[in-house]
């Protein structure tokens, strides 16, 4: 019997996001439609961006708690559909099923339900591959969960006694829980018919209600947004409206709208750069250029590393004719003996502009790349349509076999020196799978991982985090990095580890955790290799905001073990310290961090888990020397950063009392920095200490 109830739902009010940004300490970061990078872009909602954790974009949270960023990033601009009161209805049950497309905004919308049904930003995650009938409730502070893309077998596995089962947990918590999943017959009768539940069918709003709303939060005045539009084309909103675009989609009209506004493109222009087109333009493109075996290694090229500098795509073109060795080739070069041909040798064959507009791209303004060492300029290279490049590669993939063999046969072949190419390479591998069918889908990759080059390992960990993002592919990449995690072979364990600091692991911080503990704990067999791995794999879950916590308490719990778990963590612990000496945000959390008023218990206060990370860190031996020099660096900078002298004297202050080890050695250093912050207390305890050592001998 369906328990939803049978009254009338109240339409909520609208949000008050004075009030919300008090709730989370103050107003958030803006989101910039109009930087917004089209080309990374994947089919998603009303909230588009492409989750690359190498390019450090935000990760769509699939576990654990969601950032109150993306939650209000759902929020702005969110043009309410038509079923949203509906919803809010079917909230009070406890559990939503939320069925529909991909791409029809059914996230952004989940996320908006949630918050408007619970008040609040305790908002957590749920895998989509989850045993719904078993599931419990992991957080007493959540109001609501979201399962983004649950499987289908998951649902038609989940019975009604399951169901009353789940509602109940999730009544005892006062939460409610929205479960988004495809629409398909299956799912629907199984829903109707087996758990007695009506659904609700994510159908996108209208796409002029879409961007009303978009336009609205963009340009707040009325009088800004009719002179915006007013320099568009005559016709093109009425005509490219009636094109039934996704809401993904008219974001990406919107984007392109405030480039016109901003004077970064023509008004004349838009059109051309609109991705609505993409996916039939891209079977012409590649007819137009099949006579051309330059033409077609430039424009694959340019759909693998679009946006780089047009030199390197240049390079990578001409390393695709080699790999090719005649297979782009429309025809042997025999067949041509009678006809004379250009001398390809001759310096003047054609101009960039003209090879680069045979395949509708062309060049972008000069850039300013900063490195470690030095400055440099890039000239990047890019479609004039957005997603072109991945509309012609889905086309490849799809239509041309031997095609798509060849391309995994090059990008497979990217230097390893090359690091942000690789990188770009093995997630181009991660959207092969995903187009992929049948049980191989992996198999690419998993060539990658077991070969004996770390620059494989890390092409194949990139991959398998963008293959991650498939929701039916996620649970074959866990079962992978599950039995890698425990396996004899270092490249098996390297990829795992290396995978965990992808979008897969940040998306699912706690099972990253897991994997990577099991990676290093499972073999003591001392392989550098495989700890380096983990311990990046540490700090790039670190970085995130959301996750620190957890990480810092899995530390500590590392720490307490002993034997590779000890090693690891100590040497995150160092390196984290040492980055945060120049890095400002990480600065200011460590230097926040040690300064928190400490919780008090029955028995003494707590110290501050960093506290206790970084004195396991000073007394092993194996990071001693790096923890070292990151604090006495950290002394050196405090000299104009006050905040972080402060941190300086409370730490000496609470190590004063472990004057042993590492931080006996520490202290001797301290104490020869005279007036810096950290030397007076270090002096102090020296003194003690040795004042003590005529009574400790006595006795």
């Amino acid at each position: 019997m369906n328990a939803e109830p049978s009254g009338p739902a109240q339409p909520a009010p609208p949000p008050d996001f004075g009030q919300i940004f008090g709730e989370m300490g103050g107003p958030p970061v803006i989101w910039n439609y109009g930087l917004v990078s089209i080309a990374g872009t994947v089919d998603g909602g009303q909230h588009m961006g492409a989750p690359v954790a190498a390019r450090g974009e935000t990760v769509e949270s699939r576990e654990g708690d969601i950032a109150g960023e993306q939650t209000l990033a759902a929020m702005s601009g969110f043009a309410e559909p038509s079923w949203f009161t509906e919803a809010l209805q079917k909230a009070h049950s406890r559990v939503v099923f939320l069925v529909g497309a991909p791409g029809s905004g059914r996230r952004t919308a989940a996320l908006n339900l949630l918050r408007r049904h619970t008040g609040g930003f305790a908002l957590r995650a749920v895998d989509s591959d989850v045993e719904l009938a078993a599931w419990t409730p992991d957080s007493t502070d959540t109001r609501g969960y979201l399962i983004d893309g649950l499987l289908e077998s998951r649902i038609l596995a989940l019975g009604s006694i399951g169901l009353a089962n789940l509602r109940q947990q999730l009544d005892r918590a006062d939460a409610c829980m929205v479960i988004v999943t495809d629409s398909t017959p299956q799912v629907l009768a199984h829903l109707r018919d087996v758990l007695h539940t009506e659904p609700v069918s994510a159908v996108p709003p209208a796409p002029r209600a879409v961007l009303d709303a978009k336009l609205a939060t963009v340009f707040p005045g009325s009088e800004r947004q009719r002179s915006v539009l007013a320099a568009l084309p005559a016709g093109f909103l009425e005509e490219t409206l009636q094109r039934d675009p996704r809401p993904s989609e008219v974001v990406e009209i919107v984007s392109e709208i405030i480039r016109v506004a901003d004077g970064e493109t023509e008004a004349a222009d838009i059109g051309r750069h609109l991705s609505l087109h993409a996916e039939e333009r891209a079977p012409q493109l590649l007819r137009s250029v099949r006579d051309s075996a330059d033409d077609l290694a430039l424009l694959l090229a340019t759909c693998v590393f679009e946006h780089f500098d047009h030199t390197v795509v240049e390079e990578e073109a001409r390393r695709l004719l080699d790999v090719a060795g005649g297979r782009l080739d429309v025809a042997p070069p025999e067949a041509d003996a009678g006809r004379p041909a250009e001398n390809p040798a001759f310096v003047f064959l054609r101009s960039r502009k003209e090879r680069l507009a045979a395949i509708e791209a062309d060049r972008g303004p000069r850039e300013v790349r900063v490195a470690s060492t030095h400055s440099y300029v890039t000239v990047p290279v890019s479609f004039t349509r957005h997603l072109q490049g991945r509309a012609v590669l889905h086309d490849v993939w799809r239509e041309h076999r031997d095609a798509g063999e060849l391309l995994v046969e090059w990008i497979r072949q990217t230097p390893a020196a090359h690091r942000a190419r690789a990188d770009r390479a093995g997630f181009i591998l991660g959207q092969f799978a995903q187009w992929s069918s049948g049980h191989r889908a992996l198999a690419p990759i998993e060539e990658l991982a077991a070969s004996d080059r770390p620059g494989d390992w890390r092409m194949a960990a990139r991959a398998f985090g963008a293959a991650s993002a498939d929701p039916v592919l996620a649970t074959a990449v866990k079962n992978r990095l599950r039995g890698w995690a425990r396996a004899a072979t270092v490249s098996y364990r390297c990829t795992a580890a290396l995978t965990c600091a992808t979008e897969f692991g940040l998306a699912r911080p706690e099972a990253a955790l897991s994997l990577l503990h099991t990676t290093v704990v499972s073999r003591d067999d001392g392989s550098t290799a495989v700890e380096s791995a983990v311990r990046r794999a540490l700090l790039s879950l670190f970085a995130e905001n959301t996750v620190r916590p957890r990480v810092i308490d899995a530390l500590v719990q590392w720490t307490s073990e002993g034997g590779a778990a000890r090693r690891t963590a100590c040497a995150a612990v160092a390196q984290s310290l040492r980055g945060a000496a120049s890095a400002r945000e990480a600065g200011e959390w460590w230097s926040g961090h040690l300064l928190a008023r400490p919780s008090a218990s029955a028995s003494s206060p707590a110290e501050p888990p960093g506290l206790v990370l970084i004195r396991h860190a000073l007394m092993e031996r194996t990071t001693y020397d790096a923890t070292r020099a990151a604090l006495l660096e950290w002394q050196r900078r405090s000299a104009g950063d006050p905040r972080r002298a402060q941190a300086l004297e409370h730490l000496a202050d609470r190590l004063a009392s472990h004057l042993h080890g590492g931080v006996f050695r520490l202290f001797t250093d301290l104490e020869r920095t005279a007036s810096a912050p950290g030397a007076e207390r270090a002096a102090r305890a020296l003194a003690e200490w040795r004042k003590d050592i005529p009574q400790k001998g006595r006795a």
